[in-house]
């Protein structure tokens, strides 16, 4: 069986295929293309996915011809190209069927299972920012009790799996938001006043500038957490990702230029910032934690984690090590998915696969 895998996000559209023989991967691909909703008109969104798919196929286009599915997951539709999460469901529904055979797609609701087109169509509140079932569908194959942890570029998923389902308090982003199970920071679009307010300079503690000039992922280049290469999303300027201009772009929170601020200095404050950052996260996890051994117990003595994402072992495995966790281990050693950007759409076509099954 050969399954494509989508989750179209608000920056970052990822797919993956496989092919599944016997249970198992046999044969995959991925592909992750960078498209800010908020810029783009709704005519080139099946434009997009159209690229999307000419660009698998230049990888491998007998996987492409012999497609069995399409498994979906969104989370566009929280992107302020549209004015309401319907609106944006429709849209991208809309931009699917222009695309694909509608007949053989597929997506993953809130209630942990997968539902046709038509049944996505009237009833789009039960798609709506799901991929987290999907990818903790997808392990609960793996691993019976656990929590998986999906630290992106935008976002950190805490998902607790137990008896190889996910257990999660929240449905909806706010529900989720409210019970610490979603945690709106990332290892490459945060900005840095959603991560501290002040930043050191010259012994004095300097409030920053509330205007978009740096984003996180500056930071996280400058301390060589990231590397040009996975810096996939556009820079607050428009410029380069080189370590010169993530400097420039880091000076100006304190109304400063590179002429006037020696590196050191900025790597002092890119430091902080990263501190503070894990700090937020430290507490989110410590509060997610708390609620959760409430509610199952099997939880409290060394509990597994399973971390996935772009900035799972800098902003993730850090913060557990310093929370006093010890067993983690990262998702794509466990499922043997090839690499842990594109994980969700990995995680989407395998969860289909296996309910299939």
């Amino acid at each position: 069986m050969i399954i494509l895998g989508l989750d179209i996000g608000g920056a970052n559209t990822k797919a993956a295929v496989i092919k599944f023989q016997d249970g198992k991967i046999e044969e995959s691909i991925s592909y992750i293309e960078y498209f800010p909703f908020w810029e783009k008109s709704i005519t080139e969104i099946p434009i997009m996915l159209k690229r999307v798919v000419m660009n698998l196929k230049e990888k491998n286009s007998s996987l492409l011809i012999n497609l069995d599915f399409i498994a979906v997951t969104i989370t566009a539709e929280l992107s302020d190209a549209f004015q309401t999460k319907r609106e944006g469901l429709n849209t991208i529904l809309n931009a699917l069927d222009a695309v694909f055979d509608r007949q053989k797609l597929r997506f993953i609701s809130t209630s942990n299972k997968f539902i046709s087109f038509n049944e996505a169509q009237n009833n789009y509140s039960s798609i709506s920012a799901s991929n987290w079932v999907s990818t903790a569908l997808f392990l609960g194959r793996f691993e019976t009790n656990c929590i998986l942890i999906d630290a992106g570029s935008t976002t950190v998923d805490l998902i607790p799996i137990f008896n190889s389902l996910p257990v999660s308090c929240g449905k909806t982003d706010i529900e989720r938001l409210i019970n610490h199970e979603l945690i709106y920071t990332g290892g490459l679009r945060a900005t840095i006043p959603s991560i501290t307010h002040h930043v050191p300079y010259l012994g004095k503690s300097i409030r920053v500038s509330f205007e978009k000039f740096a984003l996180i992922a500056d930071v996280h280049r400058i301390l060589g957490n990231i590397s040009g290469a996975e810096y996939i999303n556009d820079t607050a300027d428009n410029r380069s990702k080189s370590l010169d201009d993530c400097y420039a772009r880091l000076s100006r929170i304190i109304c400063m230029d590179i002429e006037s601020i020696s590196k050191e200095d900025l790597k002092k404050i890119a430091e902080f910032i990263y501190d503070k950052q894990i700090n937020i996260i430290c507490r989110e996890i410590k509060m997610f934690m708390d609620n959760l051994v409430t509610r199952f117990n099997e939880f409290d003595a060394n509990p597994k984690f399973i971390i996935t994402g772009v900035a799972a072992d800098f902003l993730i495995r850090n913060t557990l090590v310093n929370l006093g966790y010890n067993n983690i281990i990262n998702f794509e050693q466990i499922t043997q998915i090839p690499n842990r950007v594109s994980s969700s759409a990995f995680a989407i076509a395998g969860a289909l696969y296996y309910q299939l099954k």
